[in-house]
């Protein structure tokens, strides 16, 4: 073990909503992208997946103005300056070490959830021609319907390439820079200098959360069925 390392102090970085959202998140665009290929029968669930999916894309956007410090994205979203510093430090070594995502990977973060955002609200004003449409279709056209629909069948390319791409990166940072990225989101710790290691940073208010959560679930739910 390195000097540098033995400096490395073991601090919580991850609040549990954070971590828990982000895994169903993974199964439900997995599951999103399987129920759509297959379609027919299989277009009940995706719209049942779709709406967990919207209910939990909006609280991580609430969350990330009230939850715990490093949950929030002022904590992780930076300026171009940021960005074009830490890829230099890339090509610079050391590179920079960050409690959460690095100035690339919150702007990962972001196109990620406005993609998430874009599909499952399309989704709610599309149509099959068959027997499976969208909680809000009766709220507009057939033609615009029919528009939105051909926006949404397209727009899960852009959610699957960036889910793609966030994978290949958090791999690459594994290998290449030996930053583990997988372990903090699971655990929620993460072995940091004691200059960036900040404990408090990570303390959220379940009780919050869980309120947070189920507001945003009765929300869907009553769209889907009382709209």
């Amino acid at each position: 073990m390195t000097e540098e390392s033995n400096s490395l102090v073991v601090v919580p970085v991850w609040d549990w909503p954070v971590r828990v959202v982000h895994w169903v998140m993974v199964l439900l665009v997995a599951a999103l992208i399987t129920t759509g290929l297959i379609g027919n029968e299989a277009l009940v669930w995706h719209m049942r997946f779709g709406g967990t999916l919207l209910a939990l894309a909006v609280f991580r956007v609430i969350w990330g103005f009230v939850g715990s410090t490093n949950a929030r994205f002022a904590s992780f979203v930076r300026g171009p300056g940021a960005v074009v510093a830490y890829v230099r430090s890339l090509l610079r070594p050391p590179h920079e070490i960050h409690a959460t995502h690095n100035p690339i990977g919150g702007w990962m973060v972001i196109a990620l959830l406005l993609a998430m955002l874009f599909q499952a609200t399309t989704g709610l004003f599309t149509n099959d021609d068959i027997l499976n449409d969208g909680p809000l279709v009766k709220l507009i056209s057939k033609d615009l319907s029919d528009s939105i629909s051909s926006l949404h069948r397209r727009g899960w390319w852009v959610v699957a390439s960036l889910a793609s791409l966030h994978i290949v990166a958090v791999f690459a940072y594994l290998v290449l820079l030996r930053d583990n990225l997988i372990r903090p989101m699971v655990d929620g710790r993460k072995r940091l200098p004691p200059p960036t290691a900040d404990p408090k940073a990570a303390v959220a208010s379940s009780m919050r959360a869980i309120v947070l959560l189920a507001a945003c679930g009765a929300a869907v739910w009553w769209m889907f069925n009382r709209l």
